[in-house]
């Protein structure tokens, strides 16, 4: 009987066989997920829905901790800001003018530190006279303030930051007054700090508040909403009916918390006790009468936990639709099988022979064809990877040409190059007669000093040149910049003759020189002194800069040097010198005591650089 099947079968048309194979799956298949979906399809839900949630709630989680630990970093370097100290410490208590001078002090401070936080609503200073900050958008009564937990926190805490979970502002400032009003900021979340200000001024002196000053609190405002608008999105856009997201500090007082469904006797400030020490997790509890899974974590900025509460039966309500829905189509698939069985074998030979009569195109050259797949399978996948060849093809013969195009107009712009030079040249010497002619002397020989220069730069393309050359030019541009400043400054120049042989890199003083002159003499009328000294030390060769200008200050060069303040004249020769003759080699500023800056250059006694220095 077997072989008289097996022969039938085998002497079947293809199209039969294939009919019959799938009619067999299509029931193998129906009745395998029938004892096993139930089991399975739970046991996935279930599982998909401890991996989402816990994402979700450690991302947004992540996205709260940044936000409120780069307010935590503003509010921490606050104590440090010398002007805030010092405005601060001027504050007279017993003049109401006084206090709000001090107000318009510390305002624009406190904008400078928090305006770029968006969950910031407000911002004060509160000492027990005055509340300085965002008194346009809400007013903090100073005596109230320091009779209610924000101050007592703040004084626990002892310069730390201390956050304080969702209250009433009528209920925390006694503003009974205001209870039958609409407020925006009835419900805030705040975090306060004790400000033991200890500050540094300009010239590195540390200040500190009065002895019997008591240390003001910084005072920062949040309005739940801004918190809340991060765990909405999730709220309002999930499949359950019945969902609960928030957040408790951990003495189990709720911070914030959205609903959707019924959670009318939910118990959150039993969570604490329930996790214990645990970071994150899940457990089940009985809310509502019905089994719950509650997801946690612990957040690193404030140590409040983030919850998010789904009971199962509204986690599980939606396999009751996918089981009607797999049902059909199970009992589909026989239908469909036989459809697919008849179709399969022109679905497999029809795209193949697209594919054939596409490259018979491509041997005639017609690179353009493309095939419009049909499907997205292993056929739907060699069609697509036929017009991307075809694709390539077209783009390497473009970029073929598209090269040649560039390389001809590179070759048009280096001709141009060679010819502004020249251009200039001429311009300037027709300049230099006209002024002869009207007698203007002194333009004249700025035109022509700064033909010179132009001349000398353009000539010499190497990265060094001899010291001579490069102070036959500092000597035009020197001319040339007291004749900008009315003559305000002198110069002097003592270099050792047996140096004006050696190579050194072009134009390294002239940023110094540059500097001193702006900077340097930019608000003196008149005196300014100006010495250039070149000498022999050892095996080095020393350079200065010296003027008697009002001198940079030990902040700013100290910035210039760390990188944190970008000065491209000085950087660029800086790292020219080392990057030619080593790191040992360079460049060293300093402020000098009777007034005015100093620059050092060190470059080692030899005519051509360290050829095994590497590339920083």
């Amino acid at each position: 009987m077997w072989t008289n099947a097996a022969r039938w079968f085998k002497d079947m048309s293809f199209k039969k066989k294939l009919l019959l194979s799938h009619l067999l799956l299509a029931c193998l298949i129906i009745l395998s997920l029938g004892f096993i979906y139930n089991h399975i399809a739970y046991k996935d839900r279930m599982d998909n829905i401890r991996f989402s949630t816990s994402n979700i709630l450690h991302t947004n989680n992540q996205l709260l901790d940044d936000r409120l630990s780069a307010i935590e970093s503003s509010m921490s370097m606050l104590p440090l800001d010398y002007d805030l100290l010092r405005a601060v410490d001027a504050a007279d208590p017993t003049s109401a003018s006084s206090l709000v001078r001090t107000d318009r002090l510390v305002t624009p401070i406190l904008f400078k530190y928090f305006s770029n936080h968006e969950e910031v609503y407000s911002s004060y200073v509160m000492t027990r006279e005055y509340g300085y900050g965002s008194n346009a958008l809400m007013y903090v009564p100073p005596a109230e303030f320091y009779h209610s937990l924000l101050a007592q926190a703040a004084a626990e805490g002892r310069g730390a930051e201390v956050w304080i979970p969702t209250y009433s502002y009528t209920g925390m400032y006694k503003q009974e007054d205001l209870r039958h009003i609409p407020l925006e900021y009835e419900s805030l979340i705040s975090v306060v700090k004790q400000l033991n200000m200890t500050a540094a001024d300009e010239y590195g002196n540390i200040h500190r508040l009065k002895a019997n000053q008591a240390p003001p609190v910084l005072l920062i405002n949040i309005r739940p909403e801004s918190l809340a608008a991060v765990l909405d999105e999730y709220v309002q856009h999930n499949d359950y009916n019945q969902l609960a997201y928030g957040m408790v500090n951990r003495a189990g007082v709720s911070v914030l918390r959205l609903e959707k469904g019924d959670f009318a006797h939910t118990r959150t400030a039993e969570l604490p006790a329930v996790i214990g020490s645990q970071e994150q997790g899940m457990v089940i509890q009985q809310i509502n009468g019905q089994d719950t899974m509650v997801f946690y974590e612990k957040m690193k900025s404030t140590g409040w936990i983030s919850y998010i509460e789904i009971p199962i039966p509204a986690a599980v309500s939606s396999l009751q639709t996918l089981q009607i829905t797999t049902a059909l189509f199970l009992l589909s698939m026989a239908l469909v099988s036989v459809v697919l069985a008849y179709m399969l074998s022109s679905y497999i030979t029809r795209p193949l022979t697209r594919i054939k009569q596409g490259i018979r195109q491509v041997e005639k050259g017609q690179f353009d064809i493309r095939i419009q797949p049909d499907s997205r399978d292993e056929f739907g996948q060699l069609t697509e990877m036929f017009n991307e060849m075809n694709r390539r093809i077209e783009q390497l013969i473009e970029e073929n040409y598209g090269s040649r195009l560039r390389a001809r107009e590179s070759e048009i712009m280096a001709l141009n190059l060679q010819l502004n030079p020249h251009f200039l040249y001429n311009t300037l010497s027709t300049m230099y007669w006209i002024a002869m002619e009207h007698g203007q002397h002194e333009l004249a020989r700025m035109m022509i000093s700064l033909t010179e220069m132009l001349q000398i730069t353009t000539r010499n393309k190497q990265e060094l040149w001899k010291l001579e050359t490069d102070l036959s030019w500092l000597d035009k541009y020197i001319y040339i910049m007291q004749n900008r400043f009315e003559n305000k400054f002198t110069v002097e120049m003592d270099v050792e003759e047996e140096l004006f042989d050696t190579e050194v890199p072009k134009l390294f003083l002239q940023p110094f020189i540059e500097n001193a002159i702006i900077h340097g003499f930019g608000e003196m009328e008149s005196g300014g002194r100006l010495r250039i000294r070149g000498w022999l030390e050892g095996e080095e060769r020393m350079f200065a800069v010296e003027d008697n200008g009002k001198g940079i200050t030990h902040t700013l060069m100290d910035d210039i040097q760390t990188g944190e303040i970008r000065s491209t004249g000085i950087e660029n020769v800086d790292r020219r010198i080392r990057l030619l003759y080593g790191p040992e080699y360079g460049i060293h500023m300093q402020r000098q005591d009777s007034g005015g800056t100093l620059v050092l250059i060190r470059l080692p006694h030899q005519h051509s650089p360290n050829e095994n220095t590497p590339i920083q």
